[in-house]
């Protein structure tokens, strides 16, 4: 007797979309590549070739930064990062202070590429709710556990698949849910030499030891932050009877988890997210010990500072990476495991879901197929050959839009990728580590430079952020 076994559903990302007014540039773009032709037209009318040639000192750099790309941007989405950068760097917001004689930090959350505090809210339950009283937004946060994925079989692989489908599915449906995000990091695993008290000073003890100090200890945690509307206040405090709401979406979620084999652990109380949030400054033992750290700063770090490449925090330095492209192949769910499952890294992968309105979809897909038709006229014209690429996202718009008018909701996937080390020079290599990762994933990946003190806290923070 023969049996066959059907291999696991693989999964297909639709391509970046490049936006563009015209043939793919942008509105600034445009304008500055016909501030290019108007000056080097009026140069040719008056002087001829050669005051086209004394006007390319002109034309010639407008009609650089008008075309040209960098690191996978037009060069005109640098202009503005450069600026603000330059602004944040001379009136000296790139570097931050947390004081310790604050009485606020008990019950608040000051952190670094956050405007303004966070407030620390518990609901009836004891779940503690972070209050974004600019974004109007209540978050909580759960630690999940599951039973694995890689090693069980088709069959169950299959099943918490389509569940988690389901899961991002209902979050279209929940008018109250703004943002999901899961959060899988690598920390330090607790001293290890507590387990050898008992082996006494024999020679098996020392074999153990010399292990373990060759062999980086770390353990996994992964959270799952879901950001709800806060709805009214008093006193810049949320309502009780929201909080009350609140909890019910949170037990709605976690029914939703454990139909997908996801177990929610616990949903942190308000000591616990202050922990959460400190280990992604510092997470080294002796930041996270109790005893060591008081409870009023655990929350932020003592001292960070932003650098163009990084961002300083105390004892570690972090770089954010974002995933600018997924897979354009057919890949396997588990295509991530190179990249979150790195022995000795400290690396965190987050994957932010925003559910958007079938109206908002709608005028996003009219927009970006009104540009794909002007596109194809002016090629058209020019004579130009239409590339497989632009082919391609003409057919995953058609394709989103039958889904939309099918009755499937529509979400947006932000990937973000924080690398910890304790110097320059090891982030310097486990950023190497972690771009080979990302091509075995078939993912591209790129650096976010000028705004990692943003990045980090949407990247490395469990608190279900916005990038931009």
């Amino acid at each position: 007797m023969s049996t066959t076994t059907t291999a696991t559903a693989g999964i297909r990302f639709a391509r970046a979309e490049q936006h563009g007014v015209l043939l793919g540039l942008s509105g600034a773009q445009l304008g500055f590549v016909a501030i290019a032709l108007v000056v080097a037209g009026t140069a040719v009318y008056l002087a001829g070739a050669s005051g086209l040639g004394l006007a390319a000192a002109v034309w010639g750099p407008l009609l650089v930064v008008g075309t040209a790309r960098i690191g996978g941007r037009p060069l005109t989405a640098w202009l503005p990062l450069l600026a603000d950068w330059q602004a944040r760097r001379v009136t000296g917001r790139t570097a931050t202070v947390q004081s310790t004689r604050s009485p606020s930090l008990v019950d608040s959350l000051r952190l670094p590429g956050i405007a303004g505090p966070l407030a620390i809210a518990t609901t009836p339950s004891g779940t503690a709710v972070v209050h974004d009283r600019r974004a109007g937004t209540l978050t909580a946060v759960a630690r999940v556990s599951s039973a694995g994925f890689l090693l069980a079989d088709v069959a169950v692989q299959d099943h918490r698949v389509g569940a988690w489908g389901r899961v991002l599915g209902s979050l279209s449906q929940a008018d109250d849910v703004v943002r999901l995000q899961v959060l899988h990091r690598s920390l330090p695993a607790p001293g290890a030499s507590s387990s050898l008290m008992g082996l006494g000073e024999g020679f098996a003890a020392r074999v153990l030891s010399e292990l373990l100090a060759q062999t980086p200890a770390d353990q996994r945690e992964t959270l799952v932050a879901v950001s709800l509307r806060a709805g009214r206040s008093r006193r810049g405090r949320p309502d009780p009877a929201h909080l009350a709401q609140v909890d019910e979406s949170l037990m709605t979620l976690a029914r939703a988890l454990a139909g997908a084999d996801l177990v929610v652990a616990a949903w942190l109380d308000a000591a616990e997210v202050r922990r959460a949030v400190r280990a992604s400054y510092d997470p080294s033992p002796a930041a996270l010990a109790p005893s060591l750290v008081p409870v009023a700063s655990q929350a932020g770090p003592m001292a960070a500072r932003e650098f163009w490449d990084r961002l300083e925090c105390d004892g570690a330095v972090h770089a954010v990476y974002w995933v600018a492209e997924w897979p354009r192949s057919e890949v396997h769910p588990g295509f991530l495991q190179s990249l979150a499952l790195a022995p000795g890294v400290r690396r965190s992968v987050s994957l932010t879901v925003e559910p958007l309105t079938a109206a908002a979809s709608l005028r996003q897909i009219r927009r970006a197929k009104a540009e794909h038709i002007a596109d194809s006229a002016q090629r058209a014209k020019l004579g130009q050959v239409e590339d497989e690429s632009v082919r391609a996202e003409q057919a995953d718009l058609a394709r989103r839009e039958a889904e939309l008018v099918a009755g499937h909701g529509d979400l947006r996937f932000t990937g973000l990728l924080t690398v910890t080390a304790a110097t320059v020079e090891e982030l310097t290599a486990a950023g190497s580590a972690l771009r080979s990762a990302a091509a075995q994933a078939m993912c591209e990946v790129r650096r976010l430079d000028g705004q990692h003190g943003l990045a980090h806290a949407a990247g490395a923070l469990p608190l279900a952020r916005r990038l931009l």
